[in-house]
């Protein structure tokens, strides 16, 4: 049984003229014409799961969403993705991401969810679509299913992404047939204003042609935000978008489907360093996490010192009874957030106490030799950092080399992925190439 948002679906009343009754599935659904719809149903949804999408006579735009209102979404979906230190160096994994395919798509179970598939510079969205035609006792007359499959693209350069909408399994019965046409439409809403995001690159929104011609189809659109459309010194703006369909033929149209909705960050950030655009666009429904590698050579200590960090607080210094560090994200601990000290004065202030409670602490420790390099956790760019004050930090003599290559790799992250001030992110530890 594949897993899914499940919501149950509605059997329309008896009488009248019957309702048009859209569907959203992991599977396709087979059904069959002149059969009693909830029956039909029922044999699905034991194996397939199966979603009602609401209808609308006119296609429905999403709630705009808040920056902060994104990242709480992301903390409650439970979406978080893995980038490992050396691939965010060389930029491998941004370059993969964006490179994903509509055939890996629909191979990732989880694409098929309501949240889609995050990997920050590109997310995918995969399932199957049913617009069904019932008469007035709740019996079919007639159906058009397709699977949908959505690839989005997100940009380290300009504050413009792309999406992929491609059609393919196109079937259609009884009062529908071929010629029937479908209706794609693309409905978003900008936050802090209407104006932070415009759809563009459509030749017509919506899209119309005939069932048949949708088969393997494929379109494209771009989500863009002007400069200056934002908020804050990181000019963010945020875009939450959803897809629409509606099909008419043989004397019937259906209602419009409002499908799964979606949700993108811009930002003209100059915190990234000289090494990275000051605009750019992420799918912002997933908490980043960040991974750093015990066995690798270059950074060996300072992986050492955040694992005992996180996993064994109580054997790091300062010594402390009860001392929980966050930024864990298997233990369920609050996760981190970066401090750019340029954002504003109070994210300096924090920058400074950082910066004296860390030198404190290591007053306190014995030094190797001149090649050690005092190391904190949480990092010293974050706002969990030592000067919050609360005791729940590490402080640890490393190889001054490896401190700063393990600064150097997540200073790279923060530019690659662009890791914002007050942006949440997670922490994790491995060994070995697994």
């Amino acid at each position: 049984m594949l897993t899914g948002t499940g919501a149950q679906a509605a059997v329309p009343a008896d009488g009248g003229e019957g309702q048009t009754v859209w569907l959203r599935s992991s599977e396709p659904l087979h059904f069959e014409l002149g059969a009693d719809f909830a029956t039909e149903l029922a044999k699905h949804r034991s194996v397939v799961s199966v979603e009602q999408l609401q209808g609308s006579e006119e296609p429905q735009a999403p709630k705009p969403s808040s920056d902060a209102n994104e990242q709480r979404i992301a903390r409650e979906n439970g979406q978080t993705y893995l980038a490992r230190g050396g691939d965010a160096t060389a930029a491998n994994r941004i370059a993969a991401a964006r490179a994903l395919t509509k055939e890996e798509c629909r191979r990732v179970p989880s694409g098929h969810t309501e949240e889609g598939y995050v990997l920050r510079m590109s997310f995918c969205r995969w399932g199957y679509n049913t617009a069904t035609k019932l008469d007035g006792q709740g019996r079919i007359e007639g159906q058009v299913r397709f699977r949908e499959t959505e690839v989005g693209t997100g940009s380290g350069q300009i504050r413009d992404a792309t999406i992929e909408v491609h059609t393919d399994q196109v079937t259609a019965s009884g009062v529908f047939n071929d010629s029937a046409l479908m209706s794609f439409e693309v409905k978003q809403a900008g936050w802090p204003s209407a104006a932070a995001c415009k759809v563009t690159d459509t030749s017509s929104n919506p899209f119309t042609t005939t069932v048949g011609d949708w088969r393997d189809e494929y379109i494209a659109y771009g989500l863009v935000s002007a400069r200056g459309t934002g908020r804050g010194v990181d000019d963010r703006a945020t875009c939450v978008y959803q897809h629409n369909w509606k099909v008419t033929g043989g004397g019937r149209t259906t209602p419009w489907s409002d499908g799964p909705d979606s949700g993108i960050r811009f930002d003209s950030s100059k915190s990234l360093g000289s090494n990275f655009y000051d605009a750019g666009v992420v799918f912002d429904r997933a908490i980043p996490q960040f991974s750093y590698n015990t066995q690798e050579a270059d950074t060996k200590g300072v992986a050492n010192h955040i694992a005992d960090a996180l996993y064994r607080p109580e054997s790091t210094y300062p010594t402390k009874a009860g001392k929980v560090i966050p930024g864990d994200i298997h233990a369920g601990l609050p996760p981190l957030h970066r401090n750019w000290a340029n954002y504003d004065d109070a994210a300096a202030e924090v920058a400074r106490k950082n910066r004296n409670a860390k030198d404190a602490a290591c007053r306190g420790l014995n030094r190797p030799d001149d090649t050690h390099q005092c190391d904190e956790f949480p990092f010293a760019s974050t706002q969990e950092g030592a000067g919050k004050g609360d005791g729940n930090f590490s402080v640890r003599y490393v190889p001054g080399a490896e401190n700063e290559q393990a600064g150097r790799e997540l200073g790279n992250w923060y530019g690659t992925d662009r890791i914002l001030h007050s942006d949440a992110y997670m922490i994790y530890v491995h060994s070995g190439a697994g």
